[in-house]
């Protein structure tokens, strides 16, 4: 029997949700407010993502969309998204991530505010046409040449020469990507590069740009496309909450994982980071194939982890710093900037 959960989309201004309210209750959407901070929620069933199947899955992803995109339109610009399919238990725990991403999400909003997210896609118009020049520059036609002087021609020859080709279809791409991103970024004030579906896309691409640089970012955009009107399709999708930049991510710990790496680190309690700091160094010294040859050859499990149980305390400690009164309660929530 599966256990009802909260969905989270993302995060608004308190006073933002306000102006929507109306409109998102319609859809099953509501506010759990901390401060001047809002959680945009719907009630759902508490579902692991990896058991979805592919159909669901596509399912949430468009629905996950539709809902955030629909605030945006509905004049709440400065939403922050939630990581895909983020299902807590409880509205006290929506409260526990609020607070503890309070100060990440306070500094986003003013970034938010002020800038779009536009997703742009280039694919050739005609990629059997480009494979044909390619086959036939200089460089693949010598090989060619020197494989046909062989009596024997055999499967090695065939992948090598479309290696080559590969390789030049690489080059190729990279540099309309890179044209594009130099022609783009003076509007833009960060870009980051998807990864794209097959070789007939050398361009997938999310940009982060200033409101008031919209329209001369589109300008742009057209002349990129009579600069390639015989040869790429261009397709642009904005403006976007900004999925690929400030989607907010929480991880969550639980006091036996925090056990298991207090006793790998040789601690009873935290104290502070610098104890943390030396705890960790004492291990590492003792664990580290560079400074003990004894245990070189032993795949580095200790060394690692000695890392894995320090990154637990770390997120520990940033979680007791923002909520001390929450450590007694499970689970503990880290809230950041998916990267």
């Amino acid at each position: 029997m599966n256990r009802q959960g909260i969905y989270i989309y993302g995060f608004v201004p308190s006073h933002c949700f306000e102006t929507i309210r109306s409109l998102l209750l319609e859809s099953g959407i509501y506010a759990i407010e901390y401060g001047d901070v809002s959680a945009v929620v719907s009630d759902t069933r508490d579902e692991k993502l990896e058991y979805l199947d592919r159909e669901a899955l596509a399912h949430l992803l468009v629905d996950h969309q539709q809902k955030i995109e629909r605030i945006m339109s509905g004049g709440c610009s400065a939403i922050i998204p939630m990581q895909l399919g983020t299902i807590v238990s409880s509205g006290n725990d929506v409260i526990k991530i609020l607070k503890n991403g309070f100060d990440i999400l306070k500094k986003t909003f003013e970034v938010v505010s002020n800038v779009e997210e536009f997703d742009l896609v280039a694919v050739w118009n005609n990629f059997p046409d480009l494979i044909k020049t390619i086959s036939e520059t200089s460089t693949v036609r010598l090989m060619k040449e020197e494989i046909a002087k062989k009596n024997v021609y055999d499967q090695a020859d065939s992948i090598s020469i479309g290696k080559l080709i590969k390789q030049k279809i690489d080059e190729k791409n990279n540099r309309v990507h890179l044209d594009v991103v130099h022609s783009l970024m003076p509007y833009c004030l960060d870009v980051k590069k998807h990864e794209t579906m097959n070789d007939e896309m050398p361009v997938n691409s999310a940009f982060l740009v200033k409101k008031e640089n919209r329209d001369s970012f589109m300008v742009m955009i057209d002349q990129l496309d009579a600069k390639y009107a015989d040869q790429l399709n261009f397709k642009i999708v904005g403006p976007l909450p900004c999925y690929s930049f400030y989607t907010i991510e929480c991880k969550t710990l639980n006091k036996d994982e925090v056990e298991k790496a207090k006793a790998v680190l040789g601690i009873d309690a935290y104290k502070s980071d610098a104890d943390l700091k030396r705890a960790y160094r004492l291990k590492a010294g003792l664990t580290h194939p560079d400074k003990n040859n004894e245990i070189a050859g032993d795949n580095n499990e200790g060394f690692i982890k000695i890392n894995n149980a320090y990154k637990i305390m770390l997120d520990y400690s940033s979680i007791i710093k923002k909520s001390p009164e929450n450590i007694s309660h499970e689970p503990l929530y880290l809230v950041k900037i998916k990267k």
